[in-house]
């Protein structure tokens, strides 16, 4: 998709084929940030429970539970980063680019 913003914040879009650019998901700050995010999310967690097994023995369910929501909600965050393939808005009054006009 080629999206042209004016100087009025309005945008015209193509959904050719060919206008859409690619690149790698290495490329990809959005993909960078879940990541990034996921592992600062985990990082703790994994801390808290090694930390928790070495004096009990015992692995907290909770802290597994908190780190496959994480995982999966990043995977998640991942997919739809790769599946998009429509302009992001913002609504009216808002600051950015706002829906094209037809």
């Amino acid at each position: 998709m080629n999206v042209t913003i004016y100087p009025d914040y309005s945008m015209q879009t193509s959904n050719s084929p060919s206008s859409i650019p690619s690149k790698s998901m290495v490329q990809s700050k959005t993909i960078w940030g879940a990541v990034l995010t996921a592992i600062a999310s985990i990082a703790p967690l994994i801390a808290k429970s090694i930390t928790a097994y070495q004096n009990t023995g015992k692995t907290d369910l909770n802290d597994i539970a908190q780190m496959v929501v994480i995982l999966a909600t990043t995977a998640l965050t991942i997919i739809g980063r790769i599946d998009a393939s429509a302009v992001v808005y913002t609504p009216d009054g808002m600051p950015g680019a706002n829906k094209p006009k037809n």
